[in-house]
């Protein structure tokens, strides 16, 4: 083999290796994004009343402190 035919073997590997490490990297990020998307659906109704109600209550509490000038 000369130079020029190891030179391509090597580029054709090093372009076969980040073909693989691409597709795997977003194989992962989708399996992240699906798994995220999975847990923060399993929020239950009264966490979810609880949640807004404290929202609530922090705008209702942030403006009584804005009135006062704090």
């Amino acid at each position: 083999m000369n130079e020029i035919q190891e030179q391509t073997a090597s580029s054709t590997a090093n372009g076969s290796l980040w073909l693989i490490v691409v597709f795997i990297g977003a194989f992962v990020l989708v399996g992240a994004i699906a798994w995220a998307k999975a847990k923060n659906r399993r929020i239950s109704p009264e966490q979810d009343r609880r949640t807004e109600q404290a929202t609530r209550d922090l705008y209702r509490n942030g403006s009584d402190d804005d009135a006062a000038g704090r």
